[in-house]
Parts: structure tokens; C-alpha cells; sequence
């Protein structure tokens, strides 16, 4: 417990000394990356399960569990039931735009429009404390594909893991979901739209055979699907 205890003081630590530099030194380039970097990592640490103990956020004391919330500034934490340590997009939003450069607020802005209640990401909707249906036939998906292949395209150093990892998610709901909240239309509306506006991509050919599964009737899609 005390080398826990000590993991999470000097993770505090690094995050707040971060974040304060990036306050202090207004749009100074790379700042508040460097800010949501330390919080990521900090995720990572909070969330690591070493053996059979559950993860180190769980395993806080009630105690250390408030000072974390109270110390951390820009984040969503949570360990009822399911465990969340998440940057919260409007603080950070917030903070670009007093503080940031382009990348930054642009960054920003695509992850407050993908998460608008910071947890769960606009193509998705929540039915469970840990699991939800895609929302295919919303647009949200080919939305959200595009406005952060567009960040990568404007900022390919910005943001790198960050933005490949917001392209990876949405780009498995749409090649590899089997659980949508609508009907079979909204589905096949979704992969069109995509094919319509995404000309080039690694994931087209799959978004195209998942077409052609839905057309051919041979789909393993499950429409108005309840997730769980």
C-alpha cells in the first residue's frame, strides 16, 4: 500500500508541475500536451491491477481517493462500480483557448465533440455501467472519422498517440461492432455514408465488405441490440 501510496503522490506531482507550466507560460508550444501526456500516464498507473489486487485506484484509501479528486485538475475519475480516469474535454478545451496554440485547440475541440459527457464517445450509447450499442444511421461515426483524420492531417506531429488512438476506436465500430441500437437501414446508411465521404482509407475495403454482408443478408450484426 505505501509503495502505491508514494506512485500516486509523485504522479500527482509530475501532473500539477505540468500543468502549471502550461498556465505560466501561456501558448508556449507543446504545454498543454505535454499536460495531457502526464494525465494519460497517470491514467495508466491509476488503472494498472498488479496480481489478483484489483487496480490501484480501488485499492486507495477513501482518504487518498479524495485528495486525488480534489488535487487533479482536468480529470473524470470514478471507481463505483467501474473504474474511469478520463481527461475531462471541456476543462481542456478551456484551457486551449486561453492558453494554446492551433494544434491544441483544434485537439480539443474534435475530443469535446467526440465526448461531449466526457465519458462516452458520441457513437456509442450507453446501456450499461460498462458497455453500450453503436449508434449506426446517426452519422456519428463518419463524423467522428472524419474530424480526427483531419487533425492528423493538419498537426501529423500533434497529438500522435492520442489521435491514432480516437481513429482506431471508431474505425473498430465500424468494421468490428456487432451490437447496433437501430434498425438494419441506419446500418446500411452509416457504411454508405462513409464510402461516400472517406475516399481513402486503411479501413474502407472492411467498411465495404460489411456493406456488401448487410446487402447479401449475411450480416452478424444484431439490430436494436442490447449490449451486456
Amino acid at each position: 500500500m505505501i509503495q502505491k501510496i508514494i506512485v500516486i503522490m509523485i504522479a500527482l506531482f509530475a501532473v500539477s508541475a505540468v500543468f502549471a507550466r502550461a498556465v505560466e507560460t501561456g501558448g508556449a508550444a507543446g504545454r498543454i500536451e505535454a499536460a495531457f501526456s502526464a494525465l494519460i500516464a497517470l491514467r495508466e498507473a491509476l488503472t494498472r491491477a498488479p496480481g489478483n489486487q484489483g487496480t490501484v485506484l480501488e485499492s486507495i484509501s477513501d482518504e487518498e481517493f479524495e485528495r486525488l479528486m480534489r488535487d487533479l485538475p482536468g480529470v473524470v475519475v470514478n471507481r463505483v462500480e467501474v473504474v474511469i480516469v478520463d481527461p475531462d474535454p471541456e476543462y481542456f478545451a478551456e484551457l486551449a483557448i486561453a492558453h494554446g496554440d492551433a494544434a491544441d485547440r483544434a485537439f480539443f475541440s474534435a475530443l469535446q465533440a467526440t465526448y461531449p459527457e466526457a465519458v462516452w464517445p458520441v457513437y456509442l450509447e450507453q446501456q450499461t455501467d460498462y458497455s453500450g450499442c453503436t449508434r449506426f444511421g446517426s452519422g456519428k461515426l463518419v463524423e467522428t472519422y472524419l474530424e480526427w483524420s483531419d487533425f492528423q492531417r493538419r498537426f501529423p506531429r500533434r497529438y500522435v498517440a492520442a489521435a491514432r488512438r480516437e481513429i482506431n476506436d471508431v474505425s473498430k465500430q465500424l468494421t468490428e461492432s456487432t451490437c447496433a441500437c437501430g434498425d438494419v437501414a441506419s446500418i446500411q446508411d452509416e457504411l454508405e455514408r462513409f464510402l461516400g465521404k472517406v475516399k481513402t482509407s486503411p479501413v474502407r475495403t472492411k467498411v465495404s465488405e460489411r456493406l456488401q454482408a448487410i446487402l447479401a443478408r449475411r450480416s452478424d450484426i444484431r439490430t436494436s441490440c442490447t449490449s451486456g
